[in-house]
């Protein structure tokens, strides 16, 4: 019988002490946002910068950030992207069609990767 009550005895004085083990908080709480990550929120994004040349760019309370997605030749400052998704984000595999606002004319789609944190967009050439 003591064979069967040691390991529930040994299960139950671990288990405080695996509990009460430090977790680092998520970089949200602690006030520096992560380098890289999967999603934005479309209603946190204030401006979008997109050029063929040098991809999307996007800007959030926490910053500027870069989309890592395949280059877009359909990309250009005129234009606007349009998400269709389910989710109120933008988010590594998520397409974004490319619309011009005038002629409202789709230019095609671009698969959107990861967000990467920048200091800001290149300067415009």
């Amino acid at each position: 019988m003591m064979k069967q009550f040691l390991p529930v005895l040994l299960l139950a004085i671990a288990t405080p002490a695996a509990a009460a083990a430090p977790v680092a908080p998520p970089a949200a709480a602690s006030g520096t946002p992560p380098k890289t990550v999967l999603c934005l929120n479309n209603r946190d994004i204030r401006t979008r910068v997109t050029t063929a040349a040098d991809g999307y760019f996007a800007q959030t309370s926490q910053g500027w950030w870069r989309n890592t997605g395949a280059a877009c030749s359909a990309y250009a400052p005129s234009r606007t992207l349009v998400t269709r998704s389910i989710e109120n984000r933008q988010c590594r595999g998520d397409l974004v069609v490319v619309v011009d606002l005038l002629s409202r004319m789709e230019f095609g789609s671009c698969a959107l990767g990861d967000w990467v944190r920048v200091d800001a967009p290149p300067p415009k050439k």
